[in-house]
């Protein structure tokens, strides 16, 4: 290539990063004024068409404000037949007063006794005076910011698109709703496990952190921390089948010892494990699985080339937390979207890294189309049928799905200077 045409490919490229920062830009100003589906059909399209720019934290951030004030305006306590959590963290956060009173409360009403997260919740109280709407809403934008974290720690094409495949993921949608103490535990323990593959005692230390915030969680990702040294190891067919016959007596044998020491010892915490390890095949959690599954077959022929660790590394852990999903299956079956939960942040960036070694590129191409596709429809039918009654104390009753930027802000306004309610029915039975 001469001079004269690599002038022309530079100023080509200029011009490239020109009309996508415009298309970047229009697409922020949007946010105030486009209906929210539309601003994120765009986002998904933007995303889509390119890969890393300079506006993806920008884009993150007006997402992550969304979603943030959406769920926290829900009508908290009614959903699933008692089944929501949040009013049990809620009736905890609003009895925080002093330090030494807050893992006893947290133990009464949250009804865990992980001390990081109750340091949190009270921290959060004590700077808010017990405001619920500011503490569900930092909440959700703390751990959505630590998800982009995780995006961006794990090395893929996208980061910006890997992001929006997990939050707008419909399941991980609703876990987000109640389950904030382990969505928030997961991005942290997933760093502690890639971090230790370069720094053994950092990662650790940032697991253990992970863990203080919800330890049935770090304790299902505990194999993963022990043997991050392996997890860069591309693992053949013998040595896979004798892994896996491994695990499944190890699994095995896991749940006899804790039905052994439950037996003997009387402990909040082996007693609420017991409560849901029992044999009751469940299969009502299976969809979810199957995709995940799905998605590991389709990474393999990517396995067996690829010389990148951190392939190697993602999908030797999403392997794993497939096969311990499926055992659970027949364990703790209504329980598995808990155990899923780590999966929701691990197959985008799989997912991105498997279509390099699959052509040809318009069959890859397509299914990345459908799957974003999908993930919009399911966020839309949540937000069309509107089963947790988000902005309920809006002034102006328009339909959530009609909401646009600027009625995200205003709400945010009006619930930050008011307050949410909730049902707390279900949890003082």
């Amino acid at each position: 290539m001469n001079a004269d045409d690599s002038l022309g490919f530079a100023e080509q490229q200029q011009q490239v990063n020109t009309k996508l920062l415009i298309t970047g830009c229009l697409l922020l100003a949007g946010w105030l004024f486009l209906p929210f589906l539309a601003w994120v059909a765009g986002v998904f399209i933007y995303a889509f068409a390119v890969q890393k720019t300079k506006l993806d934290s920008a884009i993150v951030f007006f997402v992550v404000f969304s979603l943030s004030v959406l769920i926290a305006s829900r009508h908290i306590g009614y959903l699933w037949g008692g089944a929501d959590d949040m009013p049990s963290y809620l009736m905890a956060y609003e009895r925080y007063s002093s330090f030494s009173s807050m893992l006893p409360t947290s133990l009464l009403y949250a009804k865990h006794a992980d001390f990081l997260f109750a340091l949190y919740s009270w921290v959060v109280a004590s700077l808010t005076n017990n405001h619920s709407f500011l503490y569900y809403f930092i909440t959700l934008a703390v751990t959505y910011l630590l998800i982009w974290k995780f995006c961006k720690l794990v090395d893929n094409p996208s980061p910006l698109l890997c992001f929006l495949m997990i939050v707008f993921f419909y399941k991980f949608f609703q876990s987000q709703w109640h389950l904030i103490r382990a969505c928030m535990a997961v991005p942290i323990l997933l760093y502690g496990i890639w971090y230790s593959q370069t720094n053994k005692k950092h990662g650790i230390a940032i697991f253990f952190l992970g863990s203080l915030m919800h330890f049935s969680t770090s304790f299902l990702l505990l194999p993963l921390l022990l043997f991050s040294k392996h997890l860069n190891r591309r693992w053949n067919i013998e040595q896979l089948i004798l892994l896996i016959l491994g695990f499944v007596f190890a699994a095995i044998f896991g749940v006899l010892a804790i039905k052994g020491v439950g037996s003997v010892i009387n402990h909040y915490m082996i007693n609420k494990i017991l409560t849901r390890l029992v044999f009751e095949p469940s299969f009502s959690k299976l969809p979810s699985l199957l995709f995940f599954i799905f998605v590991t077959i389709i990474a393999l022929p990517g396995y067996i080339k690829t010389t990148s660790p951190t392939y190697i590394r993602l999908f030797n852990m999403m392997s794993f937390l497939t096969l311990l999903s499926f055992i659970a299956l027949f364990f703790i079956g209504d329980e598995l979207h808990r155990i899923l939960l780590p999966l929701y942040l691990l197959y985008a960036p799989l997912m991105l890294l498997a279509f390099q070694y699959i052509t040809p590129k318009l069959i890859t191409g397509s299914f990345l189309f459908l799957v974003i596709a999908f993930h919009m429809a399911a966020f839309s039918y949540v937000l069309l049928i509107n089963e947790s009654n988000f902005f309920y104390q809006d002034e102006i009753h328009r339909h959530p799905i009609e909401n646009k930027g600027l009625d995200y802000f205003l709400t945010f306004k009006h619930y930050s200077e008011t307050d949410i309610t909730y049902y707390d029915g279900y949890r003082n039975k």
